[in-house]
């Protein structure tokens, strides 16, 4: 009988203010169990079904919370505030008891596994191509076989998509009825699945890469075109097609200027601002990332084969540009 999944969790903080209120610092740590997790696990398929809903998991997840704001100027007619936030998060599946028998139950999307942390990704190790240009990994004993011989063991864990951190940095600097504010976002500690050609996606944009005739690989990495190639189903989860998915964004930039109280009372409002804002107008990502890894993180499907990829498929956030004017009456 399924039951509902359960989570006890306990929060300890701390607040503190320094130099008349200049300096407030906010401490959190946090501790999270879960228990009763519901997951598909594999049945028996004599009985007519392939998979079964049960209770099957527990999993931890504890870490820190820190805020930040400082009053770092403060006078008559200049102030500059900063605000930096951090959180780090620790997390663990302690039990999941899903039975997964092949190496193709390992890949595809992130997966929850005992022991490791939520979201894992799991890849073949990647031995090159064959003389027929098909892809090679290699077994838990470190011989080259065919990616579709090889089994769950051979497998290796290559971490998980869930951030280790994240942080964020924001300064705003005010001077008489003018005020700029500008916010950088972080992520880091994550990992993402690259697009690849793997043998049928002919518009991929490696396609030209590919291997095209014996020899080739020595110095090709990518399998050779098919009509219908075993593997599309193996290859996008090689090792060396995981990447670093940190990122750092300057997320916003707003100026806003304070229409003088006595022009906009006269008109019956308060509060009048007129404001240019700007949004994600640069990332820095990792050494070779090419994608907006923010992109990735927001494909949900964990489809990494044949027309779809996880990340050069998932279009980058756009730089966005606004002005307005905001009241009250």
């Amino acid at each position: 009988q399924l039951r509902s999944e359960k989570t006890r969790s306990t929060n300890i903080g701390i607040d503190a203010a320094f130099l008349n209120n200049r300096i407030n610092l906010t401490l959190d740590y946090y501790y999270k169990n879960s228990t009763d997790l519901l997951a598909n696990d594999t049945n028996d398929p004599t009985t007519g079904f392939p998979s079964l809903m049960k209770n099957v998991g527990k999993m931890s997840n504890n870490g820190i919370e820190i805020s930040l704001g400082a009053d770092i100027i403060r006078n008559e007619n200049f102030r500059w505030n900063a605000h930096y936030n951090l959180s780090h998060n620790f997390n663990k599946v302690k039990k999941y008891n899903v039975t997964r028998l092949y190496a193709t139950n390992w890949t595809g999307s992130p997966k929850l596994v005992e022991g490791k942390p939520a979201d894992a990704i799991y890849a073949y190790r990647y031995a090159g191509l064959n003389d027929q240009g098909h892809a090679l990994c290699y077994n838990a004993a470190g011989e080259k076989i065919a990616m579709s011989a090889a089994q769950a063991e051979d497998l290796i864990y290559a971490g998980t998509t869930r951030p280790k951190f994240d942080m964020s940095f924001t300064n705003s600097f005010t001077w008489k009825n003018f005020n700029l504010s500008c916010m950088f976002i972080a992520k880091l500690g994550h990992k993402y699945r690259k697009d690849s050609f793997s043998g049928t996606n002919y518009l991929n944009r490696h396609v030209t890469e590919r291997w095209r005739e014996p020899g080739d690989e020595a110095t090709k990495i990518y399998p050779r075109l098919q009509r219908y190639s075993s593997d599309r189903f193996y290859f996008p989860y090689s090792d060396f097609l995981i990447g670093k998915a940190n990122y750092l964004k300057l997320r916003d930039v707003t100026l806003t200027y304070r229409l003088p109280e006595k022009l906009v009372s006269s008109v019956g409002l308060t509060n009048a601002k007129l404001y240019f804002q700007a949004r994600n107008l640069f990332t820095v990502t990792a050494k070779g990332v090419d994608i907006d890894p923010e992109g990735a993180e927001m494909n949900e499907s964990g489809a990494t084969y044949d027309f779809t990829e996880q990340g050069y498929t998932s279009l980058p956030k756009r730089a966005e540009f606004y002005m307005g004017l905001s009241f009250t009456f």
